[in-house]
């Protein structure tokens, strides 16, 4: 049984061949920015944690290698043990130059950025210590003193040449990668900036910009661009700090990576994880997929769950799933709906798991934590999505009445008018269509076995004997 995605395979030849979210079109927009500009450049790739930023800039490289260019991989996350990024990312430009034989002239780069020390010299000043100590004092420590303003104008002569040395090594990196790249830039991919000590990651940013700002180099930063705000905001220890401002300093481009799509995405994983094995034992219902699916791909796209998010609901219900016997009936809808709502409601799914709300409190919680658009439903259309939802709506709600000494509660649900035409609620609502949940109630009690609410939580929670059942992968 899988219970995780595994890493994806990609092909040097064919980069996105097993890319599930359609985003090869956009590894052609990215080439065709960094081909636009001759001037280095650094190129911010903004999304979501969770969105699948670091599989796409991986395939992306291995596109952007195909095309022939350099390119350099960087995961800031995976190094940051190391106290200064420049250790990590001079590490990388190393491995090419052993792949193109050009050890010697990184050699005299490296060379050349040793004599940089950037860093801060004493200064000791008398005016600003007389006031502080006394004259006394300061006469005790004037050889100290003057010793410090030695020191001092030492450093404004070593500033000097720091300028120098910088301009020198700048004017070396330059001249290599021009000879490594072929009049091609060098990319240089640095991934996962956002989930580094803030320190690390302020000081990355401050490298490329003193060090790397050369015209023949494209930074490219995989990040979340709000999370990478919060990290400069803990460096500086202030949330006044303008970090959205602060990143101009550094993003020469932003691109926003588009939202996955997450109808590929769910039908992906429900082959992946082996569902298709339960549909014919488990559930007599026909279209058990479609319903699974419809659900799935509502609740999540309407809610704006990352991918990351995703997998994991999908995981959950593939482990309870084996907790059933092969002979046990599951609403494999009704699951998909309540692990959602223990993943991502803990609070509002335990009290439903609980049966801590009455009908009325429970019909207002849904109101108020499922995405109001799933309600929408054009009454007059062939096939509606969200209609979907109302059926899975009512199997929570007749299971949630339901016990196993009186499944017969159809009264707490549903009371027929006078006139005998029709059923309506017994319960207020607002955003819900109430015709709408009237019919689904009305079919789930003629053509479902109805089933106490436990039956399902349980199993979620994963309270009852696990069970490894072999799956067809």
């Amino acid at each position: 049984m899988k219970c995780k995605l595994e890493k994806l395979e990609i092909p040097a030849e064919q980069p996105f061949k097993n890319c599930k979210l359609d985003r090869e079109k956009y590894a052609e927009v990215l080439k065709t920015i960094i081909t636009t500009y001759d001037k280095g450049f650094v190129l911010a790739i903004n999304g979501k944690w969770g969105t699948g930023k670091t599989t796409f800039v991986e395939m992306w490289k291995t596109y952007l290698e195909l095309n022939e260019f350099k390119t350099l991989y960087f995961n800031a996350w995976g190094n940051d043990f190391i106290s200064d990024p420049l250790v990590g990312l001079l590490g990388e430009l190393k491995e090419i130059s052993l792949s193109t034989k050009t050890t010697t002239t990184f050699t005299s780069i490296l060379t050349r950025l040793g004599k940089i020390t950037i860093k801060a010299g004493p200064s000791i000043l008398k005016a600003m210590l007389k006031g502080k100590v006394g004259e006394e004092a300061l006469n005790i420590i004037s050889d100290f003193i003057e010793e410090g303003s030695a020191m001092l104008s030492k450093e404004i002569d070593n500033y000097e040449n720091q300028k120098k040395e910088l301009k020198f090594f700048q004017n070396e990196l330059e001249k290599y990668v021009n000879e490594i790249c072929d009049k091609k830039p060098l990319i240089f991919i640095i991934d996962e900036l956002d989930r580094c000590n803030p320190h690390y990651a302020v000081k990355t940013l401050e490298r490329i910009k003193h060090l790397f700002n050369i015209p023949n180099i494209v930074f490219v930063l995989s990040i979340d661009k709000e999370q990478l705000s919060n990290s400069i905001r803990g460096y500086y220890g202030s949330d006044l700090i303008d970090a959205d401002e602060y990143l101009k300093r550094f993003i020469d481009i932003e691109y926003i990576l588009p939202a996955p799509n997450i109808v590929q995405f769910c039908n992906y994983l429900y082959d992946y994880y082996g569902f298709n094995s339960y549909e014919k034992a488990r559930d007599s219902r026909d279209g058990l997929k479609e319903s699974f699916l419809v659900i799935a791909n509502i609740l999540f796209m309407y809610k704006k769950l990352s991918l990351r998010q995703i997998e994991k609901i999908f995981t959950h219900i593939r482990l309870s799933l084996n907790m059933y016997n092969y002979n046990q009936i599951i609403y494999s809808d009704l699951v998909c709906l309540l692990t959602y709502l223990r993943i991502c409601e803990p609070d509002s799914y335990d009290k439903i798991s609980y049966k801590s709300y009455s009908i009325q409190e429970l019909i207002d919680q849904i109101e108020t934590i499922i995405p109001k658009q799933i309600f929408n439903v054009e009454l007059n259309a062939s096939y509606s999505p969200n209609r979907y939802f109302y059926f899975t709506l009512a199997l929570l709600l007749r299971c949630y009445v339901c016990s196993y000494q009186n499944s017969d509660n159809n009264d707490k649900l549903l009371t027929r008018t006078s006139s005998q035409s029709k059923l309506e609620i017994n319960f207020n609502v607002k955003i819900i269509n109430k015709e709408l949940l009237a019919e689904a109630l009305e079919w789930v009690f003629n053509n479902n076995k109805m089933i106490p609410l436990s039956y399902f939580t349980n199993k979620i929670d994963l309270l009852e004997n696990f069970m490894i059942v072999n799956t067809v992968e």
